[in-house]
């Protein structure tokens, strides 16, 4: 059986090696929150980059409905494939 030295040392030990686990713990947290609130700004930042690509896109086909040449309509339905692709990489980023 351990004298109450011997004892009190492996004690000493369990009592530090929990401490530095929970330093530990706590320094992961902090950084998880910050990476938390970077993708929340990025988050917000590309809800709004969809926000004005909609109504770019919204507009777009609006003057498409006022125009009848077809080589202005085909430009603007190439531009409308290639917003609807960033609108669709956007909601992609965003999306878990």
């Amino acid at each position: 059986m351990a004298d109450p030295g011997d004892r009190i040392g492996i004690i000493q030990a369990q009592v530090h090696d929990l401490i530095a686990k929970y330093r530990l713990s706590v320094s992961e947290l902090e950084q998880q929150a910050q990476v938390l609130a970077e993708q929340d700004r990025s988050i917000r930042d590309l809800q709004q980059q969809i926000k004005v690509l909609r109504s770019e896109n919204e507009e777009l086909r609006l003057l498409q409905s006022f125009t009848g040449d077809a080589a202005a309509r085909a430009d603007l339905a190439k531009r409308l494939q290639a917003w609807s692709r960033e609108i669709n990489q956007a909601i992609a980023k965003i999306q878990p």
